[in-house]
């Protein structure tokens, strides 16, 4: 069942989505606002599911949806988004932080349902869970595969596939990258909107520059990257401890 998170300046449009929304069979709460800072403040909450933002807010408020979008993440990472706008060049800047979806004003009814709908079945699709020896199982349609938590380096988001790196190699999975991240221990660390990493094998961490690190594994060539912004809301972690 989702919990839903709708920020929309114009009275009507946000009230037809609330009403609508909450028709929907998955969904079990609804939260609407016409605020930027109330919406962050309600993600950091109640921890929801889906968001749909309007890219686009009031004169008044200081920050579009995109920028909320970036500061939900920091206090909700397994948050999807799926952004509201009237103008499609909207549409582009937006996948900068990797939304699920995005609709384009007038809103039409099927289109909202379709996209919570899809995303219930990308859940149901692959069954993923965590064996009682923590060992991750990934179902697919023609295969499942085990894999040891402790084996994993990272993994990392692309598109809507999730690519875990461990000692076996590198799964491809079509789960949802939250639902993945939630059956991790407490030694892995979401480093930036699109990695995850387990620091127990992490070797260095260096300045890649521009705004960003790179992250390097124990017998591991491959590498993650970290954001600016997680170096210093984790910065406790990286501390020398000599």
């Amino acid at each position: 069942m989702f919990k839903v998170l709708i920020l929309e300046d114009e009275n009507y449009t946000l009230r037809f989505l609330e009403k609508l929304i909450a028709e929907h069979v998955k969904v079990e709460q609804v939260m609407g606002t016409s605020n930027s800072q109330e919406a962050i403040r309600l993600a950091g909450d109640f921890m929801p599911d889906l968001a749909f933002l309007d890219i686009e807010l009031s004169p008044e408020d200081h920050l579009n949806g995109i920028d909320v979008a970036r500061a939900i993440n920091t206090v909700s990472p397994r948050t999807e988004f799926i952004f509201v706008t009237g103008y499609a060049k909207y549409a582009v800047d937006s996948f900068t932080v990797h939304p699920y979806d995005y609709l384009l004003k007038p809103i039409k009814r099927d289109k909202v349902m379709q996209v919570i709908s899809s995303l219930d079945t990308e859940r149901e699709a692959v069954s993923l869970q965590k064996s009682p020896t923590d060992r991750l199982v990934l179902k697919s349609a023609d295969s499942i595969v085990f894999i040891n938590i402790d084996d994993i380096f990272f993994i990392e988001k692309q598109g809507k596939k999730a690519f875990i790196h461990s000692l076996s190699g590198v799964n491809e999975s079509n789960c949802i990258f939250n639902e993945l991240e939630s059956l991790l221990g407490p030694n892995f660390l979401r480093v930036h909107k699109s990695y995850v990493v387990n620091m127990n094998k992490v070797s260095q961490i260096k300045d890649a520059g521009n705004q960003s690190y790179t992250v390097h594994f124990d017998g591991y060539s491959g590498m993650a990257i970290m954001s600016r912004n997680r170096f210093r809301v984790h910065i406790d972690k990286f501390t020398p401890s000599f």
